[in-house]
């Protein structure tokens, strides 16, 4: 897999939070970042594994085993939040699912903070995220950084923009006729 480019990402305490683009095995996949300590950059590549839920159950080799499923079911009750959010929210909730997978992380902003205690309250920690989220971890766990790809992903505003303007465009060339 290859880390392509940063969507609508939104910067955020030095980083750029939100929804990221991956190529995997050739094609474009919206992918959140659970990793907040490792590093990449557009163009890097490296081998991944994608579980599922019930993998993760079942002791798959997710790069945050140590943390419990637990915190996987938090970071995806946080991602099924990610439908019809705006690239801000998304930002926000990216830096909540990095404080749950990284908790010495101290990059919280208000918005995020409501997210982070909303997931962690205890009623998300069985949370299964099955049909919502797969999890997209680096093989071997050390070389890159651990995804979680949505199954529903949000347009990128642009594409809004872009389809409000062709409605437009439909609309001026029908009075003009």
């Amino acid at each position: 897999m290859e880390l392509t480019g940063v969507a609508d990402s939104q910067p955020r305490s030095g980083e750029y939070a939100g929804l990221y683009e991956l190529s995997v095995d050739g094609n474009t996949v919206l992918a959140m970042c659970d990793d907040f300590n490792t590093s990449v950059s557009i163009g890097d590549t490296w081998d991944a594994d994608i579980f599922t839920y019930s993998d993760i159950q079942a002791g798959a080799p997710v790069k945050f085993a140590s943390l419990g499923l637990e915190k996987y079911s938090q970071a995806g009750y946080l991602v099924n939040l990610l439908g019809g959010s705006s690239a801000s929210e998304q930002a926000d909730i990216n830096l909540a699912i990095w404080k749950i997978m990284s908790p010495s992380s101290d990059i919280l902003n208000a918005n995020a903070t409501t997210y982070y205690n909303t997931a962690t309250s205890g009623l998300y920690n069985i949370f299964d995220f099955t049909g919502i989220a797969t999890i997209l971890t680096p093989n071997p766990l050390d070389v890159s950084q651990e995804y979680i790809i949505p199954t529903t992903v949000p347009l990128p505003a642009s594409v809004w923009l872009f389809g409000a303007g062709l409605v437009g465009l439909v609309g001026i060339s029908r009075r003009s006729v």
